[in-house]
C-alpha cells in the first residue's frame, strides 16, 4: 500500500518535474544560465570628465534616443516618468540622471553594463519596453561614454511614477518566465565577414537605434520574433504604422538619398511624420553622413518577410458615400498635385506610393487626414511644411472617402475604410 501511494504521488508530481526541467534547460540553453540574472559587484565608479569621452557619449545618446524615452511630456530631460502603454497597463520610463537616490548617482559602472545588456537591474528584472536586446549589441566603449555622460547632466530627484500592470504582469519575477518563452538573444557575430560600412549599419539598426522596437512585427505576449524582424506593423503605444524596413520596401531609394532622409525627415518619396519625425528631431538628425551612410546601406540588404494582413477594424467594406474625387480636389490637391505628384521640391510630400498610402493599414493615412502634421524642423530641413488638420473641417464619411481614394488611385489598396473604421481608431463622432 506505501509503495502504490509513493507512486501515485510521484506520478502526479512528475508534469512538474518536466516544467523545472524544461526551465533550468531553457535557462542553461538560451540565456547564458543564471548569470544575466545576478548583479555585479557594487564598487564604485569615479566620475569621468574626459571631454573626448563625454562628446562620445552624447552621441551614443543622441543616436540611442534616451531622451526620448526618458523625458516625460514637459519633464526635466532624461528624468523619466514618459508612460509606455501597453495591453497590460502602463510602464513609465525611469530616471537617468546623476541623482544619487532617484536617478543613477550611486550606480557603478558594471551595474549599468549589466541592465544595458540583461535587463536586469537592483529592483529586478526589466521589462523588454527597455530594448535591451538591442543594447546588448553595444561595445564596452560605448557603454562607457554612455554612462559617462549620463553622469554629466543636471541631476534630478524626480521620482518617475509607479507602473500600473495587471498581475501577472505586475509582478517581475514573472519576466523570467517571459523571457524564457520568448527572448532569444541576438547573434553579436552576425555578418562578421561583411564590410565595415554593412558591420556598422548594423550595430546602429540592431543595436544602438533599435530599429526593430517599433519595425517590428510582435508575436506572443508583445515579443518580437525572428519571423517579424524589421517587418512592420502597429506600434503598441503610440497607435502608428511603422513599415518594413528592408530591400523591398526601400529600393525607390538611392543609399545617399535614404541616408539624407535619415538626417532631415525630408526626400523625394516622401516626408516623416508621427513617431518617425519625432525620432528624426530628437534623435537621427545627429548621425554623422557616414552613420548615416551605414544605416542605409544595411537597411537595404535585409530581405524582405511576407507583409502582415490588414488589421481587425481594416476588413474590406463599401466605400463611404461621399464624392471622393471632388473632396480630394477640393481639400488636397492644392498641395499634392491632381495627380499626387507633390510639389515645392518636395517640401509637399507626393502621395504617390508614399508609405502611407500603400500601407496595409491604414491608420497614418486616416491619422495625417484627421489631425494633419508637420515634418521635423533639422539643419537640412528648417522651415518645414505642415499639413492641416481636417477633424473639424470633414466629418467621418468625408474622411474615410478621401483615405480610400488616395490609397486607391495612388497606392493601389482596396477600398478598406468606413466612417466606422474612422470613428473606432480615433474616437471621433460624424457631425
Amino acid at each position: 500500500m506505501k509503495n502504490r501511494r509513493l507512486a501515485i504521488i510521484l506520478i502526479a508530481a512528475l508534469p512538474l518535474l518536466l516544467l523545472a526541467l524544461t526551465i533550468g534547460a531553457t535557462l542553461l540553453l538560451f540565456q547564458g544560465g543564471l548569470a544575466p540574472y545576478r548583479l555585479p559587484g557594487e564598487a564604485a565608479t569615479p566620475i569621468d570628465t574626459d571631454s573626448e569621452l563625454l562628446a562620445r557619449g552624447r552621441y551614443v545618446a543622441a543616436i540611442g534616443n534616451c531622451a526620448g524615452c526618458h523625458t516625460a511630456r514637459g519633464g526635466t530631460p532624461l528624468a523619466g516618468g514618459r508612460p509606455f502603454v501597453t495591453p497590460w497597463g502602463t510602464i513609465y520610463s525611469s530616471n537617468l540622471t546623476p541623482d544619487p537616490e532617484a536617478g543613477l548617482g550611486n550606480w557603478p559602472l558594471p551595474r549599468f553594463q549589466h541592465a544595458m545588456r540583461h535587463g536586469v537591474a537592483p529592483d529586478g528584472v526589466l521589462y523588454p519596453a527597455f530594448p535591451y536586446a538591442n543594447f546588448a549589441l553595444l561595445d564596452d566603449a560605448d557603454i562607457r561614454a554612455l554612462f559617462a555622460w549620463l553622469r554629466s547632466v543636471p541631476p534630478s530627484d524626480h521620482i518617475p511614477p509607479p507602473n500600473r500592470l495587471e498581475a501577472p504582469a505586475g509582478w517581475r519575477w514573472t519576466q523570467v518566465v517571459w523571457r524564457m518563452l520568448h527572448y532569444r538573444p541576438q547573434n553579436p557575430d552576425f555578418g562578421a565577414d561583411m564590410p565595415a560600412e554593412w558591420r556598422r549599419g548594423r550595430y546602429l539598426v540592431d543595436g544602438l537605434g533599435h530599429c526593430g522596437m517599433c519595425h517590428g512585427r510582435r508575436g506572443a505576449m508583445g515579443s518580437l520574433p525572428a519571423s517579424g524582424y524589421l517587418a512592420g506593423g502597429r506600434i503598441p503605444d503610440s497607435g502608428w504604422y511603422a513599415p518594413p524596413l528592408d530591400g523591398q520596401q526601400l529600393a525607390r531609394y538611392e543609399v545617399d538619398e535614404l541616408a539624407g532622409y535619415l538626417r532631415t525627415g525630408m526626400s523625394a518619396h516622401g516626408s516623416a511624420y508621427g513617431p518617425m519625425g519625432e525620432v528624426i528631431y530628437q534623435s537621427l538628425q545627429y548621425l554623422t553622413m557616414e552613420d548615416a551612410r551605414a544605416m542605409a546601406t544595411f537597411l537595404k540588404s535585409v530581405p524582405p518577410r511576407t507583409r502582415p494582413r490588414p488589421p481587425r477594424e481594416a476588413v474590406a467594406q463599401p466605400p463611404a458615400a461621399a464624392d471622393a474625387a471632388g473632396l480630394y480636389e477640393k481639400h488636397c490637391s492644392g498641395c499634392h498635385g491632381i495627380d499626387g505628384e507633390g510639389g515645392k521640391d518636395a517640401a509637399w510630400p507626393p502621395l504617390t506610393h508614399a508609405v502611407a498610402i500603400t500601407a496595409p493599414d491604414p491608420v497614418n493615412t486616416v491619422r495625417m487626414i484627421l489631425y494633419g502634421g508637420m515634418a521635423p524642423t533639422t539643419p537640412g530641413n528648417p522651415q518645414p511644411y505642415s499639413m492641416p488638420p481636417f477633424v473639424e473641417a470633414l466629418d467621418a464619411d468625408e474622411v474615410a472617402a478621401i483615405a480610400n481614394y488616395v490609397r486607391g488611385r495612388f497606392g493601389g489598396q482596396p477600398p478598406l475604410i468606413t466612417a466606422e473604421t474612422v470613428r473606432t481608431l480615433h474616437g471621433i463622432t460624424a457631425h
